[in-house]
This record gives structure tokens, sequence and C-alpha cells, in this order.
């Protein structure tokens, strides 16, 4: 299948494939995603979590493409087509400005998830955080000690009610390498400079030569924005969905538990 055939897929995850609420994902979207893949097309799981976190996901889905961790690994069929890892020694720098701000942080890795240092300063989110991830990746605790790691991405979690903007800001002078995104609730993602789930599209789509036109995102929250402002020229936006995908959305699909992905893809007529 040449370029001008193959069309490119990238879905979100929480509350595109999966409902946000019922962590349920509708039967008829499993089923249109192995159409489009024995269609001959490429469908990726475009997310923020890097690849041990994700790897539940596209097992679950039977998708062997994604993007992870921000577009920092781009993977295809098992195969690593690009990544880009925090340098070993910028790592170390980065471990211990956390551990002179004594913030609480997650340092994502494509192999397992890194924690700070116990006692957190935000005990009840971040034992919730570490239980959670715990279930689906391989995470080790009192992280900041072990030089032994790199890593590709990293979180702070500060109080949701006194989010420490100052130790925060502190941080991001200090890091103009990265993209700082407040995610809210206290919570900020930094990301390498360059990096994100819409330069992964921009990447892949040029990898393999496909039309902006044959290129299809499917998002609903405020981090899926710069797959709305990708390349791609079809970009869904779940019934559910923030208002700041809107002004770049070219169509609004239904609710997830409602075979919104299905209906969308046959509406758009590529099943």
């Amino acid at each position: 299948m040449n370029g001008m055939e193959r069309k490119l897929f990238f879905f979100d995850v929480d509350g595109t494939l999966i409902d946000d609420e019922t962590k349920i994902c509708p039967q008829s979207a499993v089923e249109a995603i192995h159409s489009l893949q024995a269609a001959g097309h490429l469908v990726f799981i475009n997310s923020g979590r890097t690849l041990c976190f994700l790897e539940y996901e596209m097992e679950n889905f039977g998708i062997s493409c994604a993007a992870c961790g921000c577009g920092t690994q781009i993977i295809v069929n098992g195969n690593t087509l690009m990544e880009k890892r925090i340098s070993h020694r910028r790592g170390l720098e980065i471990r211990k400005l956390i551990q002179e701000l004594k913030l609480d942080a997650v340092l994502e890795a494509q192999e397992a998830i890194y924690f700070s240092d116990r006692p957190f300063k935000n005990p009840e989110i971040m034992e919730g955080l570490l239980d959670y991830i715990s279930c689906y990746a391989e995470t080790e605790v009192n992280a900041l000690e072990d030089h032994s790691y790199d890593f590709d991405k990293f979180c702070i979690q500060t109080s949701p009610l006194f989010p420490e903007r100052e130790l925060v800001q502190k941080l991001v002078t200090e890091v103009p390498d990265f993209d700082c995104i407040d995610r809210g609730r206290g919570f900020y993602e930094f990301v390498p400079l360059g990096c994100s789930k819409g330069s992964a599209i921009n990447f892949v789509r040029k990898h393999y030569g496909v039309r902006p036109e044959d290129c299809y995102v499917f998002g609903d929250s405020a981090n899926d924005l710069t797959m709305f402002t990708s390349e791609a020229g079809h970009r869904i936006a779940m019934a559910v969905h923030d208002t700041v995908l809107e002004p770049y959305a070219t169509m609004i699909a239904g609710k997830v538990l409602d075979d919104g992905i299905a209906q969308a893809l046959h509406a758009l007529n590529v099943l």
C-alpha cells in the first residue's frame, strides 16, 4: 500500500477510546480499529504515557503502533521509529533540582515509572497515583538517588489548593529545554522542547508520505490540543470534550459509550 492509499489514525485513550467515568471501551470501537488495520491503514494510540504505562492498552486494543510520552517515542509494529530521551547527564541535573526544591515528582521512562522520595509532600495524591500506575507498569519509589536509569519526561504534583507556583516557576526557569504544561489541580507536565502529541502526528505523516486529508485524529481533552493543531486534515472531538478543541475540530462525534468512534468512522466513509 503506497502513501496515497494508506490512511493514518491517531486515538487518544481516556475519554476517547475509553469512557472516563466507567473505564469501559465499547466493542464497536475495538471492531472498528481492527477493520481499519485489516484494510492496511496504520492505527496509533497517541498518549502522554510512556511505553511501559501504555503497553496494557495497546495489547487490550490489539494496536501495535503508538506515539508515547507526548511524542518522545514513536513505535510502529513493535519497532521504535523515533525517540528523544533526556540525556543521562541532564537527567541527573533534573533529579538534583527536584530534590533541592522538595517537589513531588514522577519521572517517566520507557521501561518503568520512577517516583520521588518518601515521605511525599502530598501523600494522598501521590500514594494514589503510585497504586494506580503500579497496576499497569513497573514502578520505583525513592528513585531520585538512583542514577542507573534514563527517562523521557517528568511530572510535578503540588497541592491542588496551594499549587506552590513559585517553586514550579523556579523549576521552569532552570529547564528552558522543556515545555511545562499546566494540567490543573497542581499537576505540571514537563516534556522535551519540540515534542508533543501533535509533533508525533506530523513526523509519522511525513515519514510515510501520507497526505493531510488521509490523516485522522480523535481526542477529547485540552491535552489533545496539539493533535488538533497538527497537520492532520480530519480532527474529531468526542461529544464530551474540552471547548478549547472546538475551533480546530472538523467533526464532533457521539459519546464514547454510544459507539461514537465507530459511528464517526462510518460517517467519514473510512469503514
